[in-house]
Parts: structure tokens; C-alpha cells; sequence
């Protein structure tokens, strides 16, 4: 008989939304999703839990287990739930987390979502994370919170959550990246393919672009990636100063004109302020583009060990790196592509599958005992 799972997904919406839609195409199981539409996340986290609760009220059927992303209060929501779901097994999928999200310049930590996602980790009977920098990056950010006067964590409670906690990566497609390579001669073409947000840190971009052409160096431009609610003047700045170098610049409209915009790119740039798992470098190098990231985050993790060379640490770095990648000779690019097809779905729904049977069958995932 096939799994009956049920899926809770608050913010139905961006990467969430492509995740999802993966995981129903790539499991065996028989899923029923409650979700919300995505926006107004503070709101989600805050009402979620309620509005899912109500929405499983009207839901016929039963299930083998629960599965919560981390927008959601699961301590409430089970609670609530209690009629219809008390004793299932649940675990809570962690893509991102309140507590060391990259906050706004001025504005101060609201301990209030991390002690949803705390909560919401101790009553789960799994936690998986996306990366081990995640799982690490959480669990390390409570035992610092612990220390703080008037904290909301117990030691017990981050062991406990430490002890049932793994990684499982997300899924991503892959596939409709094939097609012909469009690069060419002529100058190499710089890619970002992110947010135009603050998390983001288009800003430092900006500076390190305006360094390499100060400095003669020549170069294309491909700009990316969907503007969100706060985009910054930075990039627009990009497009005044070096506009006969910028190829295209705005989000792409469609699926097809992206997998070409990839396919025309020779290395793709990150200078994030987090990366908890990164989609977008994963779909870049898929295409064959090189990396040029942070040596931290999750991109050790995403770049084969033997490149990480072209990682860097600073800004002085990231300058050096892309000198180096534009005017000398690239590393092959299938190393590159290989290592993105780990994280395709094909390879990561088997995994997702057997996690999921444990779940249903109280086998959890369990990760590393607390020092």
C-alpha cells in the first residue's frame, strides 16, 4: 500500500513552491498538501499553524506522517491537530531559519521566530536540514543563544534536537537545462542569477565590478534573478556605468530564455550574506558555468573539494578571483556540471523516499550526539 503523507506548506511560493512540486513528482507516496500563498511571511508564521489546522478539519483521510517546512509553528499546529494527526510521526524540513537569516542594517533580532523554529524542532520527531552548513549554522546559533541572559533554550532541548536531526538535500530539476552551449569567443560573461536584494550584498558586486573595469579588465554582464519587494539601486548603478557591457539585465520570463542565458554565461558569481543551500549556483554549474562563491555557507559543500580555490574570503578576494577566471584559463567545466547533478532530483528523490518510509515506519534520522 502506498505512504499517505501530509504536507504543510504556509509560504506556497519561490524555491518552497519548486521543492514541493519536486517532491510530489519524485516519492511514492500519496500526498496531500495544505498550503498558503506565499507573501507576508512574518504573517505565515505567525497564523500558519491556525489556518492549516482548520483547513485539515474539512481534509478526509488519514496519514502515515507529517511533514512541516520551517515557516511553520509545528508545536501549535500538532496541538491543534492533536484529533487528526496526534501520534503520527512528523519531521520539520529546515530551507531556511529565523534565527540567522541575514537581518536589515538597523533592525534588531526577533526572538520570536527563532523560538518558532526551536519549538517547532523539538516537537518533531525528525529535523532535516537542506546542507550540513545549515544543520550546523542552527544548532551552533542556539548553544550561542543559550549563553545570553533570558534565553528560551535549554541545553537538553538543542541536544535533543542535535541527536534527531540529518541532512537531506533539496531536489532540483535538471533537465531542462540541455541544450546547445552558446558561448562563444570574445570577452567572458560574468552571471547573477540572485535576488537583487540586501541578503544578497548586490552592493559588493557593484564594487567589485567597478574595480575590474577601472582596472582594464574586459568582461560581459548577465543580470538575473527576480528583483524582490527591495531591490537595490546597485544594480541599476551596474546598468549606468556599464551598459555596453551588459548583455541582459532584468528576470528572465521564461524557463527557456533562463536555461540560454545559463548556457551563454562563463562563470556565475555569489556574494550572498547566506547561503543555506543554493539553488541557483547548483542550476549555474549545471549549465557549466564556474563558480566564483564565498569560502563559506553551503558552498564548500555545492563546489568539488579540489576547486575550492576559487572560493574566497573577502572582498580583496573576490576581485583576485574574477581577475583571474577573466583573463586566464578557466578549469574544465564538467567537474562542475558533475557536481550539480548530485542534487538533481533523479539522485535525491531515492534518498527522499527512504527517508520518508523511515518516518512512517519510526525509523528517524538520526544525526550526531551533542558534544
Amino acid at each position: 500500500m502506498m505512504l499517505r503523507g501530509l504536507f504543510l506548506q504556509p509560504f506556497d511560493g519561490g524555491s518552497h513552491r519548486a521543492f514541493l512540486e519536486g517532491l510530489l513528482r519524485h516519492t511514492r507516496v500519496a500526498w496531500t498538501v495544505l498550503s498558503l500563498p506565499a507573501g507576508e511571511w512574518r504573517k505565515r508564521m505567525r497564523r500558519g499553524a491556525e489556518e492549516l489546522a482548520a483547513r485539515l478539519e474539512a481534509t478526509p483521510g488519514t496519514f502515515d506522517f507529517v511533514v512541516a517546512t520551517d515557516l511553520v509553528d509545528l508545536a501549535v499546529f500538532l496541538a491543534l491537530a492533536r484529533r487528526r494527526v496526534g501520534g503520527v510521526p512528523a519531521m520539520a524540513y529546515f530551507h531556511e531559519n529565523q534565527v540567522t537569516y541575514p537581518r536589515l542594517r538597523g533592525t534588531k533580532f526577533n526572538s520570536w521566530f527563532g523560538q518558532v523554529n526551536y519549538h517547532s524542532a523539538l516537537a518533531a520527531d525528525a529535523v532535516a536540514f537542506n546542507s550540513a552548513f545549515h544543520r550546523e549554522d542552527l544548532l551552533g546559533a542556539f548553544e550561542t543563544l543559550r549563553k545570553e541572559p533570558n534565553n528560551w533554550l535549554t541545553d537538553q532541548g538543542i541536544a535533543a534536537i542535535r541527536e534527531k536531526s540529518a541532512v537531506v538535500p533539496v531536489g532540483v530539476e535538471l533537465g531542462w537545462l540541455d541544450g546547445p552551449e552558446e558561448r562563444g569567443e570574445g570577452p567572458r560573461r560574468l552571471l547573477w542569477n540572485h535576488r537583487w536584494e540586501f541578503d544578497k550584498s548586490p552592493e559588493l558586486f557593484e564594487r567589485a565590478l567597478r574595480r575590474l573595469a577601472e582596472d582594464g579588465v574586459d568582461f560581459r554582464l548577465i543580470i538575473a534573478g527576480e528583483p524582490g519587494d527591495n531591490p537595490s539601486p546597485a544594480m541599476w548603478r551596474i546598468r549606468e556605468t556599464l551598459g555596453e557591457q551588459v548583455e541582459h539585465f532584468g528576470y528572465a520570463e521564461s524557463r527557456e530564455e533562463y536555461g540560454r542565458l545559463l548556457r551563454r554565461a562563463d562563470i556565475v558569481v555569489s556574494t550572498t550574506r547566506h547561503e543555506f543551500f543554493g539553488i541557483g549556483m547548483v542550476e549555474a554549474m549545471a549549465a557549466g558555468c564556474i563558480p566564483c562563491a564565498p569560502r563559506r555557507y553551503a558552498y564548500p559543500e555545492l563546489v568539488p573539494a579540489e576547486f575550492h580555490a576559487l572560493l574566497w574570503d573577502d572582498e580583496a578576494g573576490l576581485v583576485e578571483r574574477l581577475r583571474r577566471l577573466l583573463t586566464g584559463s578557466l578549469p574544465p567545466r564538467e567537474p562542475f556540471r558533475a557536481a550539480a547533478r548530485r542534487f538533481a532530483w533523479e539522485q535525491v528523490g531515492p534518498a527522499w523516499q527512504e527517508v520518508l518510509e523511515g518516518l512512517a515506519a519510526g525509523r528517524f534520522p538520526r544525526g550526531e550526539p551533542a558534544p
